[in-house]
């Protein structure tokens, strides 16, 4: 299936605008200002955190659906344009493109009978779920009756500015907006079907902080890196983003999208050598991006890390991975 999806992705890019990234206005995956927690144990409640955050669920498609219509969005118009034709949910012979052809998603029978009658009955059924997760959070919204996707839907916008009953369409980022880029190979590569939830979230913060907090490392040698890191009380307050969001760095840093150094007394759960809640030598992972990029097939890179993780009970790249580049940066203090 995985294939098929981005073939298709590839060539709605191909016959559109032919972005290099795709934008995504930082309202969706970030607060306005910095919630303060108390307990790290307990989260913003879900209410108050960005959308990317409240996404973060162990199944569903409605993140993966809601960054895949807006690059569909960013393939047909360009920056400050609207998008009005939003594809169908299930293709026909006059409209090939629908949600079902730009979705891969796990859709397993139960077993025999009635229910081997139909994967596409259960894509079907979980793109349906996604689109009413959308609809409740004013992100889509049903052309004819609410939760009647059948007739047509239009995408609205992302920033959480619509509501039930005033909704705002959906327009390409401009560049008077804040925003991350996605690279258009997230899609055309399929890492938006195979990547879980929580590792998406966590990539649009690192993205976010690449762009807005990144220090530029190495200029003085001719390659320069821009490197980030985000403390625990940055990651909860501003982001949503709980403990799961920073265990995934371990499966990004596998897949080379990232390039995470780890502090020497820090262990790979995140505890620490000789913890004290007053320690002053707490040091946050360092993260880059992966120079290996995202121009690489994901079903095949997820599917060898993941054989050598239930192998070998640990998070390792491929072989042949491409060395990390963090000998030319000072680490500084931190708690995450």
């Amino acid at each position: 299936m995985l294939g098929g999806v981005n073939l298709v992705m590839r060539q709605i890019w191909a016959s559109g605008q032919k972005p290099s990234s795709i934008r995504v206005r930082s309202a969706f995956y970030r607060l306005d200002e910095m919630k303060v927690l108390k307990d790290e144990r307990k989260p913003l409640p879900t209410k108050e955190q960005p959308f990317a955050a409240r996404m973060v669920t162990p199944k569903g498609l409605h993140l993966r659906l809601l960054l895949t219509m807006l690059y569909a969005a960013q393939c047909a118009v360009g920056p400050g344009k609207q998008w009005d034709a939003p594809y169908p949910v299930e293709s026909t012979a006059k409209q090939p493109l629908s949600w079902m052809s730009l979705s891969a998603s796990v859709s397993q029978y139960a077993g025999p009978g009635i229910q081997l009658a139909s994967q596409d009955v259960n894509r079907r059924r979980q793109i349906m779920a996604a689109l009413k997760t959308l609809e409740g959070m004013a992100l889509v919204r049903a052309n004819t009756k609410p939760g009647r996707f059948t007739a047509g839907l239009q995408l609205l916008c992302e920033n959480g500015t619509s509501t039930v009953s005033s909704a705002i369409p959906y327009t390409m980022p401009d560049n008077t907006e804040m925003y991350v880029e996605i690279p258009v190979e997230f899609f055309t590569c399929g890492w938006v079907h195979v990547l879980t939830n929580s590792e998406i979230a966590a990539l649009l913060m690192w993205f976010d902080r690449l762009k807005y907090s990144g220090v530029v490392v190495g200029a003085d040698e001719g390659d320069p890196v821009t490197v980030t890191y985000v403390s625990g009380d940055v990651r909860q307050g501003l982001y949503g983003l709980g403990r799961e969001a920073y265990e995934t760095h371990q499966a990004l840093d596998a897949y080379q999208l990232l390039d995470v150094i780890r502090p020497e007394k820090r262990y790979d759960s995140g505890k620490w050598e000789g913890y004290s809640k007053d320690d002053s030598d707490l040091l946050c992972h360092r993260v880059s991006l992966a120079s290996a990029g995202f121009d690489r097939d994901a079903g095949t890179i997820v599917e060898d890390v993941l054989q050598r993780r239930d192998t070998g009970g640990f998070w390792g790249r491929p072989m042949f991975s491409t060395p990390k580049r963090f000998d030319r940066f000072r680490m500084v203090s931190g708690d995450d």
